[in-house]
């Protein structure tokens, strides 16, 4: 082989390389970039996902600063607000399932289940208002720290206070139930039914 055919081959053998570095770092470059503009897009969306889920907190914060004056009616009355503070908790679920951070859904997916079960906590409306003004700031607490990046905090006192309080409410109405299954059955027991002639 004459150093003519040496020289070529060396170049050609150079030409594959460098064109198969710049395909490399083209790919790379590529990659990197999409998956820049995946998380920029997973951060505005969940930016505002935050941004919605903390104004419909604090509407229904304002709902429920509104509704106090009602706050005397008994368990089985609807009040106006209920409906309203229904929308919200839909639209507030709504919001968080768009942000991209699964700390934030299970910190608050259990405290917004509880905000909920207000009508667990007491024969009155306001301990209705109480209870979804408790778990609401709770979740406003937690929402302002991420937005911040802050370390997301543990449910405050009043939240905790709210989940014992209905839990203490299911419990009641458990044996309320029982009680009342019971005195049927016992009814039953005294009373039986006469069958059904046949002819």
């Amino acid at each position: 082989m004459n150093q003519e055919v040496a020289t070529a081959l060396i170049g050609l053998g150079g030409a594959i390389l460098g064109a198969g570095a710049t395909s490399i770092t083209t790919w790379l470059s590529f990659r990197h970039q999409r998956r820049t503009a995946k998380e920029a897009r997973l951060h505005e969306v969940g930016r505002l996902a935050t941004d919605t889920a903390l104004a419909k907190l604090i509407e229904l914060q304002d709902l429920i600063a509104a509704s106090a004056t009602s706050a005397s009616a008994l368990r089985d009355d609807r009040e106006p607000w209920e409906g309203t503070a229904a929308v919200h908790f839909r639209d507030i679920k709504l919001a968080l399932l768009r942000i991209p951070s699964d700390a934030v859904h299970e910190r608050l997916t259990p405290t917004l289940t509880l905000a909920k079960q207000y009508r667990y906590t007491g024969p009155r409306h306001f301990h209705y208002l109480r209870h979804v003004q408790a778990t609401s700031e709770d979740m406003i607490n937690v929402l302002s720290a991420y937005v911040r990046g802050a370390k997301l905090p543990l449910p405050q006192e009043s939240a905790a206070e709210a989940r014992r309080s209905v839990e203490a409410g299911r419990e009641a109405e458990r044996l309320r139930h029982e009680r009342m299954r019971l005195e049927f059955e016992e009814i039953q027991a005294e009373n039986p039914e006469e069958p059904d002639d046949i002819y």
